[in-house]
């Protein structure tokens, strides 16, 4: 053979078979061979393996064996190809899928696609098809129904436009949606017309950092993604994620300082439908604090709910307990006043997880959490009396130790009857 000349298969096969074991391997003095490309770092050995690199200590080596890496190899075989050589080509292309290089292998099925057309193989290994007797790229395939490529995906050019479109919204929004209340509303009315429940994520963060005039718009927004949302709610896919989005936009709703505003956010959580956002409620009356805990008291006093009972004597309890534990010597001082707590058997989705204090955590928080507003727990007794004496029709004023007495004798029984008499209410209305 002459020197010039390129390898025959043969040769080359066996070359191939021979270099599977790539660059340097670092024998260790516990015996261990660890292979990869090595740099002298001095005192250590940087060795720069398939899954990543590692430093090794000169006197934990026993020797080195120095060799060329998967790539060079690979680069020297293919420099011995001619073009139209599909054998050898696929045979490249094998030993680089084994030698784990799988853009070489990539790279190799084409080789040999452009010099055997018919190359089932390497057709297969790229994800061709055979279709009315012609061999067709997975692109040329989508391309052949009709499909264009938006941001690396195959669609229907209805759908493209779609996404282009609310892709251009959701720029204004994120652009000046928060700072100027018409661009605001005139994202929203664009994006209803795409697609309405394409709103949630771009309102949702408008939300956060908007001005007045562009929370009120983002949160009308919602309330009309989340009406739509309650009346398809056998058609929404993704009800789960929403009922999540909920959760935080409740509490969002609830911190919120401006009174108008505030109801307007508290509105929008509401459209999602009284049996899905009474959930959420009922959580933020045990975890949030402050006014906004009393809010949440009002919320759920509107919603009137007899599920809701147990949450808010749970939610007193813990501003009543905050009074008492600054004066407790012992936890046995406070043990009386616990609440026992029942979770609303009805729900319906999946329950999310609440918060429940012992008396001696309680007492702990309490004596850490920082000072409340002058006259808070007064305000509170009276607003949790008003809201309970409303949904039970019980005259217990504003004396916690009073409704918790009714709560541990007679009102556990009365929440499950009352809860009975709504679900038979639903299912007969149902019919």
């Amino acid at each position: 053979m002459l020197a010039g000349m390129k390898q025959t298969l043969p040769a080359l096969l066996l070359s191939l078979a021979a270099g599977l074991a790539f660059g340097d391997t670092v024998v260790t003095r516990d015996g261990r061979r660890l292979e990869g490309k090595t740099k002298d770092l001095g005192d250590e050995i940087l060795l720069e393996g398939k899954f990543g690199s590692t430093k090794i200590p000169k006197n934990q080596i026993e020797k080195i064996e120095y060799g060329k890496t998967g790539r060079e190899l690979y680069e020297e075989k293919v420099a011995a190809l001619k073009d139209e050589d599909a054998k050898g080509h696929w045979a490249l292309a094998l030993w680089c899928k084994d030698a784990g290089l799988e853009g070489e292998y990539r790279k190799e099925a084409a080789k040999t696609i452009a010099a055997d057309r018919n190359h089932e193989a390497a057709r297969l290994a790229l994800g061709h098809k055979l279709v009315d007797g012609v061999w067709m790229s997975p692109d040329e395939v989508h391309e052949a129904n009709g499909e264009v490529k938006y941001k690396g995906e195959w669609m229907t050019q209805d759908e493209a436009d779609r996404l282009g479109a609310e892709d251009k919204v959701r720029a204004l929004l994120r652009e000046a949606g928060g700072k100027d209340p018409v661009v605001t509303q005139n994202a929203i009315d664009a994006l209803l017309k795409i697609r309405q429940d394409a709103l949630l994520g771009p309102c949702s963060r408008v939300v956060f950092g908007g001005n007045r005039g562009a929370k009120i718009a983002a949160w009308k927004g919602i309330g009309r993604v989340f009406e739509w949302t309650h009346r398809s709610l056998g058609l929404v896919r993704d009800l789960q994620e929403r009922f999540d989005k909920l959760g935080d936009l409740t509490a969002i709703a609830l911190r919120e300082k401006d009174d108008d505003v505030r109801a307007i956010a508290i509105a929008a959580t509401r459209a999602f439908g009284d049996e899905y956002a009474g959930m959420w409620y009922q959580k933020q009356v045990v975890e949030q604090d402050g006014e906004a805990k009393l809010r949440a008291a009002q919320v759920l006093g509107e919603m009137g709910n007899a599920g809701s009972v147990p949450y808010l004597m749970m939610a007193w309890y813990t501003v009543y307990i905050e009074v008492r534990a600054t004066n407790a010597v012992e936890v046995q001082d406070i043990t009386d006043s616990y609440v026992d707590f029942i979770a609303d058997p009805e729900r319906r989705v999946i329950t999310q997880p609440l918060r429940i204090e012992t008396p001696k955590m309680a007492i702990q928080r309490a004596r850490t959490t920082v000072s409340v507003p002058e006259g808070f727990h007064a305000t509170a007794n009276t607003q949790f009396g008003e809201v309970l004496g409303k949904m039970t029709g019980q005259s217990l004023g504003d004396d916690f130790e009073a409704w918790n007495k009714w709560y541990r004798t007679d009102g556990k029984s009365w929440v499950k009857e009352r809860l009975a008499d709504e679900r038979a209410k639903r299912e007969g209305a149902g019919k």
